[in-house]
């Protein structure tokens, strides 16, 4: 039997029936191969664990502590100026003196707090004025239509009457509107008489010009099917607007 120590000892006594001599004991010693063998490669094993471990630790440090390289640009922050508290008060008084003798700046202050202050309704009709006040100076402006205007009836190539309020229709007694414009100056020329429903063209009269001065007119027939927001115009050939009416079918 093998004994599993790595150092055997063996002890030699007599042997019974033999003569007895005086002989001493002797020890002998002997090593255990494979169990050195084996603690030494554990031995191995481990140191291998313990350099691999520290190899790779130092590596991820390395990585870690890797730069990236930026670009920086030239001019990186523009100089800073420092301005006393003095003259700024001085550049804030320049600007209210500026903004106070400004005759622009005052009269659309003035017109903000007018819009503000004043109530919806009051805005839109007075908005309805100045579409008024746009459309007598345009037809002072423009000499070559002295006169533009819708009526019920014509007389003797004259309106009878202006149209200042909506038109009012039903089933029954559907109403001519007629559109009524003196030109000058326009001898030989051709016009056109457009009339539009809620923005779109829904008839187109060509008028040709036979004197210096002349009066035509061209007319539309308004049932309760032709309610809405109406215009009627006057254009030349070139598609370029001369007078315009602006009318609504209740």
């Amino acid at each position: 039997m093998t004994d599993k120590r790595n150092i055997v000892i063996k002890v030699s006594y007599p042997v019974a029936g033999k003569a007895t001599e005086n002989v001493a004991p002797t020890m002998v010693t002997e090593w255990n191969i494979k169990r050195i063998v084996m603690a030494i490669g554990v031995l191995l094993l481990i140191l291998v664990a313990l350099i691999y471990g520290i190899s790779a630790d130092t590596q991820k440090t390395d990585v870690d502590n890797d730069t990236v390289p930026v670009d920086v640009p030239e001019n990186q922050a523009a100089p800073q100026i420092k301005v006393k508290k003095s003259e700024i008060k001085k550049l804030e008084k320049v600007r209210q003196t500026v903004a106070e003798t400004n005759p622009l700046i005052n009269s659309k202050k003035e017109l903000n707090k007018k819009t503000e202050n004043t109530p919806v309704r009051s805005v839109i009709k007075k908005q309805d004025q100045e579409k008024v006040i746009k459309e007598r100076t345009y037809l002072k402006v423009n000499s070559n239509v002295p006169r533009a205007l819708l009526t019920y009836a014509i007389n003797n190539k004259e309106p009878a009457g202006d149209v200042v309020k909506a038109v009012d229709v039903s089933h029954k007694k559907p109403v001519w509107l007629y559109y009524f414009t003196e030109l000058k100056s326009m001898k030989g020329s051709k016009v056109y008489h457009e009339w539009l429903k809620n923005g779109a063209v829904v008839s187109r009269q060509e008028l040709v010009i036979s004197d210096d001065t002349w009066r035509t007119s061209s007319r539309k027939l308004l049932s309760d099917s032709e309610k809405g927001n109406w215009t009627v115009r006057l254009v030349d050939k070139n598609n370029h607007l001369l007078n315009e009416k602006n009318f609504k079918v209740e």
